[in-house]
Order: C-alpha cells, then sequence, then structure tokens
C-alpha cells in the first residue's frame, strides 16, 4: 500500500511538459501517462496516471494533481480517487521529494492484500502512515472485512492496520468482532503491539495507538514493504465477540488467528441462547466456540466467576376449570 503511494508520487513527478495550468484531455477520453517511475527496481513495471480532466503542476504551491476520476496504476496495485494530489519539497541535495500524497473524494487503494476504502486518504511517507476517512469506511482482504465509523489506518513500519469508531471486524467464517478501536497486525511485522495492562498473561495491550495525524509530521521514515495476512487482532472499549454459539463482551480482546483463540479481558459476559456467565477473563476457542471463563479481581470486588443458567421448565398444568383426560367436569361447574 506504501508502495503503491510512493510510485504514484515518482509517476507524477515523472511526467513530462506540465505547467501551471491543466493539461485538458481530449473529450471522453481518459489523459494518460506511462512512465518508468525515478527510484523504482529495474524489474518494476511502469506506472500509469489516467485523469479524465488533465494533470497539472503548480510549481508556487510545490504540487501536483491529477483531476477527474483519477487513478494510478503500477503492476497489480491501485490508486484511486475523484483527485490524486502529490506534495513535494525541496530535499537538502537540492531535488525535489514528495512528503504528502492525497486522494481526495472516492478514495480507493487496491493491492493483492488488501483493498480501502473512504472518501479521503492521506499517505505521510515521513511516518509511513496512511489515513482514510468518509463514509463507507472499509479495509476488505481474503480473510476479514473491516469497518469504522471515524478513520482507517495502515501503519506501514509496523504493519498494523487500526480502525477507529465502532470498529467491526467480519472474518470469513462468519464470527465477529467489535470495539471502539481495532488493531490488526499483519504477517511479519517487526513491531508488535507492547503486551501489558492489570491482567498478567493475557496478552492484550492496556490501549491502543494514538491515533495518526494527516499531517506532515512524523519522525520515523517509511520503509516496509506490503505486507501478507493477518496475525493478530486487538480490540479495546466495549468489545464484542459473537459466534454461532455465543455471544462475549469485555474491556478488551486479543484474537490469534494462527490458533483460533481469543482471550477477553475485563468485566466479562459469556452469553448463550438459555446461559449467562460472569467473571474477569476468558478464553473463546473461535474454532470450536468453546469458552473458559476465569475469575478475577473484579469492580466490586468479587473475584469469583459467576454463572446463570436457566433451569428446564416443566410443561404447564392444565386449567382446572378444563376437561381432564376422562371427560370430567371442573369444579364450579353446571350439573
Amino acid at each position: 500500500m506504501r508502495r503503491v503511494f510512493i510510485l504514484l508520487a515518482a509517476g507524477l513527478m515523472a511526467l513530462p511538459g506540465l505547467s501551471g495550468v491543466a493539461t485538458m484531455a481530449p473529450p471522453a477520453w481518459a489523459q494518460q501517462a506511462a512512465i518508468g517511475a525515478d527510484g523504482a527496481g529495474e524489474d518494476d513495471p511502469p506506472i500509469e496516471v489516467l485523469a479524465d480532466d488533465g494533470i497539472e503542476w503548480r510549481r508556487d504551491e510545490q504540487v501536483y494533481i491529477a483531476r477527474g476520476n483519477a487513478v494510478a496504476i503500477q503492476g497489480d496495485s491501485r490508486v484511486y480517487g475523484d483527485v490524486l494530489v502529490a506534495h513535494y519539497r525541496e530535499s537538502a541535495e537540492g531535488t525535489n521529494e514528495i512528503y504528502r500524497m492525497e486522494a481526495r473524494g472516492n478514495a480507493r487503494i487496491e493491492s493483492p492484500e488488501r483493498t480501502v476504502t473512504g472518501q479521503t486518504a492521506v499517505y505521510n511517507v515521513d511516518t509511513g502512515i496512511l489515513v482514510v476517512r468518509g463514509e463507507p469506511l472499509s479495509m476488505v482482504t481474503p480473510e476479514e472485512t473491516v469497518t469504522a465509523r471515524d478513520s482507517l489506518e495502515y501503519w506501514s513500519n509496523d504493519r498494523l492496520a487500526v480502525a477507529r469508531g465502532d470498529a467491526k471486524a467480519v472474518r470469513v467464517n462468519g464470527d465477529i468482532v467489535e470495539a471502539e478501536v481495532l488493531t490488526g497486525l499483519f504477517a511479519e511485522a517487526e513491531t508488535e503491539s507492547e503486551g501489558g495492562g492489570d491482567d498478567a498473561g493475557d496478552g492484550a495491550a492496556s490501549a491502543p495507538p494514538p491515533a495518526a495525524s494527516d499531517g506532515t509530521e512524523g519522525e520515523t521514515p517509511a520503509g516496509a514493504p506490503d505486507t501478507g495476512g493477518l496475525e493478530r487482532l486487538e480490540a479495546f472499549d466495549n468489545v464484542v465477540i459473537r459466534t454461532t454459539e455465543e455471544v462475549v463482551r469485555g474491556a478488551r480482546a486479543v484474537y490469534d488467528v494462527a490458533s483460533g483463540m481469543a482471550t477477553v479481558v475485563g468485566d466479562v459476559t459469556i452469553t448463550t441462547e438459555t446461559d449467562q456467565l460472569a467473571g474477569q477473563r476468558a478464553v473463546v476457542d473461535m474454532n470450536t466456540g468453546v469458552s473458559t471463563l476465569h475469575s478475577g479481581d473484579g469492580a466490586d470486588g468479587d473475584g469469583r466467576a459467576r454463572a446463570l443458567i436457566a433451569p428446564q421448565r416443566p410443561a404447564p398444568a392444565p386449567d382446572p376449570g378444563t376437561a381432564g383426560p376422562t371427560g370430567a367436569i371442573g369444579p364450579g361447574s353446571a350439573e
């Protein structure tokens, strides 16, 4: 995902003949430019930037703009937007370098690993963080679909995806994880979320990463390539896990994709069709639907695990005013 934004910027900078005025496309056809990206590997395919309404270079503002159903294509990765924008600055070596890229209006970023959709997308080259905002927000991978209300973020250096605000992850098997904030750690990540919290050994981080700015701040240089599948999912605040067998609620949760095991901590409840259990920690086997509830120090000072089990109720007795099986007349009936 980071890669296609970088190549988009290189493509815009390499376009020949741009002036301060937009270059208009022929009617009914997209303006097109195919270029080999500066700084790309020798085996990288060229970048193609298409825009219905032309591409312009604003030298005074140090920005390149592609307008009208714009798309940047490089190999099997694409960036779409009503408008694509690349901001650049002069580097210490005296060359131009891109530091911020935007897709404005109907933003969509596609790669073989995932597709992210929103209204705006901003990629900060300095931090390696992509922030997508505006409904409908979604990230679709072969394993899950993630939606959110406020933002979707991708921290390329950490291979970390973050969904903020009524976040929901729906797995291909139908299991659902909901929370205020969801974070997903992808394969081959070098930096994992730091464990902690009050529950030793639960594996859950005590808080999600801070919300990423879509400005130009940042200290960490970008450099991580695209990632593989999801390895670990963490949920923070108002956590709900729904399986075919039960609904589990708690304050935080960690789901290990390889094992299919989810650990939920903090005032945990497990609800089935007939029963309800409460404790401070639960381990949920998402493969079998079997949950194990553990005790702990609760908010009320009582650390015991509790279960409320509905008894099997007998069939209701016949109304005494109705005829019995022998046809006898009930009390108070007329002779």
